[in-house]
Formats: structure tokens, sequence, C-alpha cells
């Protein structure tokens, strides 16, 4: 029995400095990110920090590699920890959710407006190297949520989604056979410096459901893989009157007439620094303009039928 309290008294210790640690890491996010972070130029409803720090940016343990700085046009271009940056032309942050097919949530609420299947049965990444599986369902979506209007939110290495009705159900709509160079794209895309509207590869099959909005921490997908390791990735470009001086730069050789289309006033931002982050919850209070974990955590649970990678929104 003595043995048994002196490792609970260890265990319960453990967990109090983790806790600390976690507090003491928001407050300094919270001290070194002031309101230039979100300029007043930006289409979004901070003017200043929430009234109230309690439960704001408590899980910065699950940040993982940011975007390339040069990719970021609006406010910091280092994240946290700064160190952690991305591959070139890389405009989102992982987070390092460690299980393959754990659920992702809606940081706010937002509209589908498009979808690309990259998924393929191996692939290689940045770094050049061969890796199996590579999951790569990417899906775009635009706020619907007056504090952050015409904001894009781009989700990828997820596995799947309800949100794609056909995908991994549908025989033409699962991993593209590698080596065909065939990408299943429909809808609004928004990638490096350029967005258009798309349709190719059969998207109907994946049967996508376009217009579909989600509210802030419902389930949109789950988390995919490459090779070992288990994450998603997430983008925002925040509407600004300042032109995006990218926009329109055509790295990858796009056709010129797609490379020329789409918002010049779009910018991406960095995650961990540019907002303000809550564990999401039904009861929970979110302050004007914080976004919402995008995982369950601090107790909240999605139901248990949300949990199956296969789950579709009817």
């Amino acid at each position: 029995m003595w043995q048994k309290n002196i490792k609970a008294e260890q265990v319960l210790t453990e967990t109090m400095k983790q806790q600390q640690e976690a507090q003491q890491k928001a407050e300094q996010i919270n001290n070194s990110q002031s309101v230039f972070a979100v300029p007043d130029t930006s289409a979004s409803a901070i003017t200043s920090p929430p009234p109230s720090m309690e439960g704001i940016n408590t899980h910065t343990e699950v940040y993982g590699t940011g975007p390339d700085p040069n990719m970021i046009t609006l406010g910091p271009k280092l994240g946290i920890p700064p160190e952690k940056t991305g591959y070139a032309g890389k405009h989102s942050m992982a987070w390092e959710l460690k299980t393959h097919g754990t659920p992702v949530l809606a940081p706010i609420d937002m509209v589908l407006v498009g979808f690309q299947n990259n998924s393929v049965e191996y692939g290689i990444g940045a770094d050049g190297q061969r890796y199996t599986p590579f999951n790569d369902l990417v899906l775009f979506f635009e706020s619907a949520s007056p504090d952050w209007p015409g904001m894009i939110i781009y989700v990828y290495h997820l596995y799947s989604s309800p949100l794609l009705l056909g995908q991994n159900i549908n025989p033409d709509c699962g991993d593209v056979e590698v080596g065909t160079g065939i990408i299943q794209a429909q809808g609004h895309l928004y990638m490096g410096n350029v967005d258009y509207v798309a349709d190719k590869g059969n998207a109907g099959a994946c049967e996508a459901l376009i217009g579909y909005t989600v509210k802030r921490g419902e389930l949109i997908g789950f988390a995919g893989s490459v090779g070992t390791h288990s994450f998603v990735d997430i983008g925002f470009k925040v509407s600004d009157t300042s032109e995006n001086p990218l926009f329109g730069l055509n790295p990858k050789g796009l056709d010129p007439s797609i490379a020329q289309t789409g918002n010049p006033y779009l910018h991406w931002v960095q995650p961990g620094l540019f907002f303000y982050w809550k564990s999401y919850g039904p009861d929970v209070i979110f302050p004007s303009g914080v976004l919402a974990y995008p995982f369950e955590t601090d107790g909240y649970r999605l139901p248990a039928e949300q949990h199956d990678v296969n789950f579709k929104y009817k």
C-alpha cells in the first residue's frame, strides 16, 4: 500500500509538473503575442487579446513543423518553437496527433469549398525519402464566421473525411495509382500563390459535400500518415487590404492562365502565433476571434461512431 501511494504521488507530481510547464509556455506565448500579430487592415474581429487568458494557448506541445517563413506575408513569420520551419514553399503548420486516424475537428464555423485527393500507396517526401503509406487528402474551407470573414482553411495529410461520401467506399475514389500523375480535385483550390476552380480526375466519384457547413468542434476528417508519422497539417489564409507580394508567382510551372487567377488579398499566416487557441467543448465560451484546437482534448470526445475512419455525414 505504501509503495502504491508513493507511485500515485509520483504520477500526480509529474502531471502537475506537466500542467505547470504547459501553462508557463502559454504565458510566454501570450506575453509575446501582441496585437500586431493581427494587423488592423485584416478582415478580423480581433482588435485586442481575449479578456481572459484562462485556457488559451495551453497545448503548444502538439505544434509541429511550421511553414516556410518566406511564405508568410501577414503577421509574425516564425512559430513555436521558431526553429521548426518547414520546407521551401510550405504554408501550414503540422499538428502532431501521433495516432493514425485521430479525429480532426473544425477550428471555426466553415464551409467546404473544394478538395484534392493526392493519397498514394507510397510517395516521396520533401526530404526525398520514400514513405509507405502516403496519405494526403486535402480539404479547402472558407470561414463562415463573422470573426474571420473570407479566411481560407487548408487541411491536408488526412486519411479520410466524412465530407467525401465516396472516398474509400467507391473504388474510383481511393489511393491514386502511383506514377500516373492522376489527381482528383473539385471546387475552389487554394495553393501556395494561386487559387482557382477545378474539376478533374473523376472527382465526382468522391461525392464531396461541396457547400456543406461544419460548426466549430465538429468532425472534418481523420489524421493520415506519411510512413509511421501520423499528423495533420493546417494552413490559414487571411484576408487583408494589402496585396500579397507572392500572388501569381508560378514556381511549379502551372498553366499561366491559372497562375494569375484568384484573390491577391489573401495571405498565409503563422498559425501558432497569429491566432489564439482554446480547447473545444459544447459549453465552452469562445472569446471573439479565438479558434478551437483541431483535436479532442481536455475531456471532450466526439460520439463513438465518429471515431470510425469510414464514418460519413448523411
